[in-house]
Protein backbone atom coordinates (compact mmCIF):
# COMPACT_ATOMS: atom_id res chain seq x y z
CA UNK A 1 0.00 0.00 0.00
CA UNK A 2 1.45 3.41 -1.14
CA UNK A 3 2.21 5.58 2.11
CA UNK A 4 1.55 8.66 0.77
CA UNK A 5 -1.61 7.85 -0.77
CA UNK A 6 -2.45 5.90 2.38
CA UNK A 7 -1.89 9.42 4.33
CA UNK A 8 -3.80 11.42 2.12
CA UNK A 9 -6.63 8.51 2.38
CA UNK A 10 -6.83 9.46 6.47
CA UNK A 11 -6.72 12.89 6.51
CA UNK A 12 -9.64 12.55 4.09
CA UNK A 13 -11.42 9.81 6.35
CA UNK A 14 -10.34 12.26 9.12
CA UNK A 15 -12.55 15.10 7.62
CA UNK A 16 -15.45 13.09 7.26
CA UNK A 17 -15.55 14.38 10.94
CA UNK A 18 -16.32 17.34 10.35
CA UNK A 19 -20.17 16.71 9.57
CA UNK A 20 -20.73 16.69 13.76
CA UNK A 21 -20.81 20.65 13.14
CA UNK A 22 -23.93 19.84 11.44
CA UNK A 23 -25.60 19.19 14.04
CA UNK A 24 -25.17 22.70 15.77
CA UNK A 25 -24.30 25.29 13.30
CA UNK A 26 -26.39 24.06 10.09
CA UNK A 27 -28.56 27.09 9.07
CA UNK A 28 -31.91 27.70 6.88
CA UNK A 29 -30.21 30.58 4.68
CA UNK A 30 -27.61 29.81 2.25
CA UNK A 31 -24.01 31.88 3.22
CA UNK A 32 -21.00 31.35 1.45
CA UNK A 33 -17.35 32.52 2.82
CA UNK A 34 -13.97 32.29 0.97
CA UNK A 35 -10.17 32.04 2.27
CA UNK A 36 -7.03 33.27 0.24
CA UNK A 37 -3.13 33.24 0.62
CA UNK A 38 0.15 31.92 0.30
CA UNK A 39 2.03 29.27 1.47
CA UNK A 40 5.56 28.14 1.97
CA UNK A 41 7.15 24.39 2.41
CA UNK A 42 10.14 23.36 4.06
CA UNK A 43 11.53 22.31 0.68
CA UNK A 44 11.75 26.13 -0.20
CA UNK A 45 8.32 25.98 -2.76
CA UNK A 46 6.19 28.50 -2.21
CA UNK A 47 2.44 29.13 -3.81
CA UNK A 48 -0.97 30.84 -3.18
CA UNK A 49 -4.20 29.28 -2.64
CA UNK A 50 -8.07 30.57 -3.05
CA UNK A 51 -11.33 28.77 -1.59
CA UNK A 52 -14.71 28.90 -1.10
CA UNK A 53 -17.35 27.53 1.44
CA UNK A 54 -20.86 27.58 0.69
CA UNK A 55 -23.31 26.23 3.61
CA UNK A 56 -26.60 25.58 3.85
CA UNK A 57 -29.35 23.42 6.18
CA UNK A 58 -27.17 20.22 6.06
CA UNK A 59 -25.30 20.85 2.96
CA UNK A 60 -21.79 22.27 2.72
CA UNK A 61 -19.98 22.91 -0.63
CA UNK A 62 -16.02 23.04 -0.77
CA UNK A 63 -14.19 24.45 -3.83
CA UNK A 64 -10.43 24.73 -3.75
CA UNK A 65 -7.57 26.00 -6.39
CA UNK A 66 -3.90 26.01 -5.48
CA UNK A 67 -0.77 27.61 -8.12
CA UNK A 68 2.80 26.78 -7.18
CA UNK A 69 5.65 28.80 -7.73
CA UNK A 70 5.80 27.43 -11.33
CA UNK A 71 2.39 28.50 -12.06
CA UNK A 72 0.64 24.87 -12.37
CA UNK A 73 -2.82 24.70 -10.53
CA UNK A 74 -4.56 22.09 -8.48
CA UNK A 75 -8.10 21.80 -7.10
CA UNK A 76 -10.19 20.39 -5.30
CA UNK A 77 -14.12 19.94 -4.93
CA UNK A 78 -15.73 18.49 -2.02
CA UNK A 79 -19.67 18.25 -0.53
CA UNK A 80 -21.33 17.11 2.68
CA UNK A 81 -24.58 16.63 3.24
CA UNK A 82 -26.29 15.86 6.94
CA UNK A 83 -30.14 14.80 7.44
CA UNK A 84 -30.33 15.32 11.13
CA UNK A 85 -33.34 13.73 11.74
CA UNK A 86 -32.64 10.93 10.23
CA UNK A 87 -28.78 10.73 11.18
CA UNK A 88 -26.94 10.29 7.78
CA UNK A 89 -24.89 12.03 5.58
CA UNK A 90 -22.63 11.85 2.82
CA UNK A 91 -19.39 12.93 1.92
CA UNK A 92 -17.90 13.24 -1.97
CA UNK A 93 -14.28 14.97 -3.02
CA UNK A 94 -12.87 15.20 -6.60
CA UNK A 95 -9.11 16.17 -6.78
CA UNK A 96 -6.64 17.28 -9.49
CA UNK A 97 -3.44 17.41 -9.40
CA UNK A 98 -1.26 19.77 -11.13
CA UNK A 99 0.15 17.08 -13.80
CA UNK A 100 -3.37 16.29 -14.81
CA UNK A 101 -3.77 13.47 -12.68
CA UNK A 102 -7.39 12.56 -10.79
CA UNK A 103 -8.92 11.20 -7.50
CA UNK A 104 -12.08 10.64 -5.86
CA UNK A 105 -14.43 9.60 -2.91
CA UNK A 106 -17.32 8.58 -1.73
CA UNK A 107 -18.44 7.76 1.47
CA UNK A 108 -21.66 7.79 4.41
CA UNK A 109 -21.83 9.24 7.74
CA UNK A 110 -23.59 7.19 10.48
CA UNK A 111 -25.04 8.91 13.80
CA UNK A 112 -24.57 5.67 16.10
CA UNK A 113 -24.88 7.20 19.39
CA UNK A 114 -24.59 10.52 22.09
CA UNK A 115 -21.65 12.34 19.98
CA UNK A 116 -20.07 8.89 18.18
CA UNK A 117 -20.44 8.68 14.15
CA UNK A 118 -19.38 6.01 11.81
CA UNK A 119 -17.69 6.51 8.58
CA UNK A 120 -17.35 4.68 5.70
CA UNK A 121 -16.71 4.80 2.16
CA UNK A 122 -14.11 4.54 -0.86
CA UNK A 123 -11.24 6.03 -2.96
CA UNK A 124 -9.95 6.09 -5.93
CA UNK A 125 -6.40 6.78 -6.71
CA UNK A 126 -4.60 8.38 -9.94
CA UNK A 127 -3.85 4.81 -11.67
CA UNK A 128 -7.55 3.75 -10.60
CA UNK A 129 -6.66 1.79 -7.58
CA UNK A 130 -9.08 1.54 -4.65
CA UNK A 131 -8.96 1.96 -0.40
CA UNK A 132 -11.59 1.35 1.67
CA UNK A 133 -11.87 3.11 5.04
CA UNK A 134 -14.09 2.57 8.47
CA UNK A 135 -13.94 4.95 10.84
CA UNK A 136 -15.23 6.50 14.20
CA UNK A 137 -15.90 9.89 15.29
CA UNK A 138 -16.26 10.39 18.40
CA UNK A 139 -17.11 14.18 20.07
CA UNK A 140 -15.20 15.32 22.94
CA UNK A 141 -15.52 18.46 24.97
CA UNK A 142 -12.88 20.28 23.55
CA UNK A 143 -13.28 18.36 19.76
CA UNK A 144 -13.29 15.16 18.72
CA UNK A 145 -11.57 11.78 18.34
CA UNK A 146 -11.48 9.65 15.30
CA UNK A 147 -10.09 6.29 14.95
CA UNK A 148 -9.91 3.50 12.10
CA UNK A 149 -8.87 1.02 9.00
CA UNK A 150 -7.67 1.49 5.13
CA UNK A 151 -7.90 -1.55 3.54
CA UNK A 152 -6.33 -1.87 -0.01
CA UNK A 153 -6.82 -3.90 -2.97
CA UNK A 154 -4.75 -7.03 -1.95
CA UNK A 155 -6.31 -6.68 1.77
CA UNK A 156 -3.88 -5.58 3.75
CA UNK A 157 -4.94 -2.83 6.35
CA UNK A 158 -3.70 0.31 8.05
CA UNK A 159 -4.60 2.11 10.76
CA UNK A 160 -4.80 5.58 12.07
CA UNK A 161 -5.98 7.57 14.87
CA UNK A 162 -6.58 11.99 15.51
CA UNK A 163 -7.05 14.02 18.22
CA UNK A 164 -8.62 17.09 16.73
CA UNK A 165 -8.61 20.06 20.22
CA UNK A 166 -10.13 23.61 19.72
CA UNK A 167 -8.04 25.44 22.50
CA UNK A 168 -10.29 29.01 22.16
CA UNK A 169 -9.61 32.37 20.87
CA UNK A 170 -9.29 30.47 17.17
CA UNK A 171 -7.05 28.22 17.90
CA UNK A 172 -7.21 24.63 16.49
CA UNK A 173 -4.79 21.34 16.71
CA UNK A 174 -4.93 18.07 15.15
CA UNK A 175 -2.41 15.34 15.75
CA UNK A 176 -2.77 12.41 13.82
CA UNK A 177 -0.82 8.92 13.90
CA UNK A 178 -1.31 6.36 10.34
CA UNK A 179 0.59 3.19 10.67
CA UNK A 180 0.46 1.17 7.42
CA UNK A 181 0.61 -3.17 7.09
CA UNK A 182 4.11 -2.93 7.59
CA UNK A 183 4.04 -1.12 10.71
CA UNK A 184 5.31 2.08 9.62
CA UNK A 185 4.21 5.07 11.26
CA UNK A 186 3.77 8.34 9.44
CA UNK A 187 2.36 11.68 11.95
CA UNK A 188 0.86 15.24 11.11
CA UNK A 189 0.23 17.61 13.43
CA UNK A 190 -1.20 20.75 12.22
CA UNK A 191 -2.20 24.09 14.12
CA UNK A 192 -4.51 26.68 13.24
CA UNK A 193 -4.98 29.80 14.13
CA UNK A 194 -8.06 32.06 13.01
CA UNK A 195 -7.51 35.75 14.43
CA UNK A 196 -10.34 38.54 15.34
CA UNK A 197 -9.89 40.26 11.99
CA UNK A 198 -9.71 37.55 9.65
CA UNK A 199 -6.47 37.07 9.01
CA UNK A 200 -4.98 33.49 9.99
CA UNK A 201 -1.84 31.11 9.96
CA UNK A 202 -2.08 27.11 9.42
CA UNK A 203 0.93 24.98 9.81
CA UNK A 204 1.44 21.51 9.15
CA UNK A 205 4.40 19.28 10.31
CA UNK A 206 4.96 15.79 8.19
CA UNK A 207 6.68 12.98 10.29
CA UNK A 208 7.53 10.24 7.52
CA UNK A 209 8.67 6.73 9.03
CA UNK A 210 12.06 7.51 8.15
CA UNK A 211 12.14 10.31 10.36
CA UNK A 212 12.03 12.82 7.48
CA UNK A 213 9.97 15.92 8.06
CA UNK A 214 7.96 18.11 5.69
CA UNK A 215 6.59 21.07 6.65
CA UNK A 216 3.90 23.63 5.15
CA UNK A 217 3.15 27.49 6.20
CA UNK A 218 0.16 29.67 5.30
CA UNK A 219 -0.86 32.25 5.95
CA UNK A 220 -4.72 33.58 4.76
CA UNK A 221 -7.30 35.76 5.21
CA UNK A 222 -10.85 34.85 5.72
CA UNK A 223 -14.03 36.81 3.64
CA UNK A 224 -16.89 36.26 5.69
Amino acid sequence: MNHSFLYKLVIVSVLAGVVLAFTSTAQASERTRSRSGSYTTGKGKSGTFDSTTTRSRGTRQHDATRTNQDGATSSRSSKRTWDKNAGTGTTSSTTTRANGQTSSREGTVTKTGDGTYSSTGTATGPRDRTRTYDATTTKTETGRTTTGTVTGESGKQATFASTTEHAGNGLTTRSTTATGPAGKTTERELSRQVNADGTGTRTVLITKPDGTTETRTQSFTVNP
